[in-house]
């Protein structure tokens, strides 16, 4: 008949190293005595380094307060022989990878039922972490669009009505200054209602994109600038456009880029006080993916503005991350979803005190239009 022990050994060293949790096994000293590879794994410590260790000996250098709840809880184990409440815990491996993990102690008993070692299942919780800060962002996301839809709505309709009046108004003005602001004031208006739409559209996924050459975006530019003109005036900040001539095709939706360009460059006038300039080029560029090549039409704006440390840079695109007082941190969060949705990117780059430069990328179509 086979020996009952060693089968036992054998049982508890297949089920131990083949579920998906770190196992130490402690002596009524606390010393480990046993750890599985998933111990190695998410500890990332060599088991030579940790076996006739107690945790206080080989964890690293973490927050004390948690190296002391480790050992409490397991002491606690041992005194009482009962299994622990779950302990959750962050844990800096030695090479400073951040786990979340969710730790338990069970007491281990001999056929006498005395006491003779303490095991801690030990799970990563660090994926699943991930995910519920990803569905967080996900549920942000989706109701500032049921928000922003609602409010589209309530906007949209009496923009029509004050539209109307200005109209039925028009013919009864006779100063030639007067209809001047009276246009001014429409022109205005129509920004405003083409941003509501944009806001209804986005909600519906409409995407209305087609083929032009890539002259459409200095048109494009020409209509932003417009736009801006009274600003750039007032700031005395000079604009230095160059744009490709290539005869080649890119696919737009025009609106959503007239909104990418425009919230670029109020941007960049914010962020210079007064006396500045802001280059803005268009070119092609190749971009090398493994063995392909592909061309793409780079469009840059850059200012003299003041700039960004690096912390602010890394939050740019983060959605309510705003460093202006009134801002809603949305700007460009969306400006790189429109672009995203042109099969492109957006990338940004700063300095502090020496100005910003957007990049943005969009793919060639094949054929010229």
């Amino acid at each position: 008949m086979e020996n009952l022990t060693v089968l036992d050994d054998q049982v508890f060293y297949s089920v131990v190293q083949s579920i998906n949790s770190a196992v130490i096994l402690h002596d009524r000293q606390l010393k480990v005595i046993f750890v599985n590879a998933v111990f190695e794994a998410i500890f990332d410590i060599p088991k030579e380094d940790v076996l006739g260790k107690s945790p206080m000996e080989f964890l690293p250098d973490f927050d004390a307060i948690h190296r002391d709840a480790i050992q409490a809880r397991l002491r606690k184990t041992l005194e009482s022989g009962k299994k622990s409440p779950y302990h959750e815990f962050p844990y800096y491996s030695p090479a400073g990878k951040l786990h979340y993990l969710l730790a338990i102690s069970i007491p281990v008993f001999d056929p006498n039922e005395e006491i003779t070692h303490v095991m801690s299942l030990i799970h990563d919780m660090t994926p699943q972490k991930a995910l519920e800060k990803e569905v967080l962002k996900a549920a942000k996301l989706s109701s500032l669009a049921d928000m922003a839809y609602s409010l589209a709505h309530e906007i949209n309709n009496p923009l029509t009505g004050i539209k109307l009046g200005l109209a039925t108004l028009y013919g009864g003005l006779k100063k030639p200054e007067n209809i001047q602001v009276l246009d001014s004031v429409m022109k205005d208006l129509n920004r405003i209602q083409n941003t509501v739409r944009s806001f209804l559209r986005e909600k519906k996924n409409q995407t209305r994109l087609k083929k032009c050459m890539i002259g459409i975006v200095g048109d494009i530019f020409d209509d932003v600038l417009f736009h801006l003109s009274g600003q750039l005036d007032l700031q005395h900040i000079f604009i230095k456009k160059t744009f490709s001539r290539e005869s080649r095709a890119i696919v737009v939706d025009r609106e959503r880029l007239y909104e990418v360009f425009l919230n670029i460059m109020l941007n960049a006038i914010q962020a210079i006080s007064e006396k500045g300039e802001i280059h803005i080029t268009a070119k092609l560029v190749s971009t090398e993916s493994g063995e392909a090549v592909s061309e793409e039409l780079l469009i840059s704006i850059a200012d003299t503005g003041i700039g960004m440390d690096e912390a602010h840079r890394t939050l740019a695109f983060k959605p309510f991350h705003t460093t202006r007082e009134g801002g809603t941190g949305l700007g460009l969060s969306i400006c790189r979803k429109h672009i995203e949705q042109h099969g492109g990117r957006m990338e940004l780059t700063s300095v502090s005190g020496q100005g910003t430069m957007v990049s943005i990328y969009l793919p060639i179509a094949d054929g010229e239009g």
